[in-house]
């Protein structure tokens, strides 16, 4: 009986090293990003920030949700570090960070035309 190669399929070998770096690559990050962006409200508040800094106060009129529950879809944000957050008085301010805007940035690629 003939034995069949480990990988039959055809590749050169360029794409069998991209292919070995997807491998070792940890794309825990990238997960935990899509993660954090893969909710309808948090797409919004990416995009209200985008316009400028914003209160608590302005989101939770946005959202129309609670500030507990917006509380936990921007810890989410914040948490993966898409988001800021600063004390303006008693005002608590949040923005895009620069990894937020770039996020951001791919967005209108995936609006309603899909």
């Amino acid at each position: 009986m003939e034995e069949l190669p480990v990988n039959p399929y055809p590749l050169t070998e360029a794409e069998k090293e991209a292919l070995e770096k997807i491998k070792a690559k940890n794309s825990k990050v990238a997960a935990e990003v899509c993660k954090a962006i893969a909710d309808p409200v948090r797409i919004k508040i990416l995009e209200a920030l985008r316009q400028r800094e914003l209160c608590v106060c302005v989101l939770v009129d946005l959202t129309g949700l609670q500030y507990s529950t917006l509380s936990y879809h921007l810890k989410q944000l914040k948490d993966t570090g898409l988001i800021s957050s600063d004390k303006d008085g008693s005002y608590l301010i949040y923005s895009l960070t620069p990894k937020g805007k770039v996020i951001h940035s791919l967005l209108p690629v995936l609006d309603d035309r899909f």
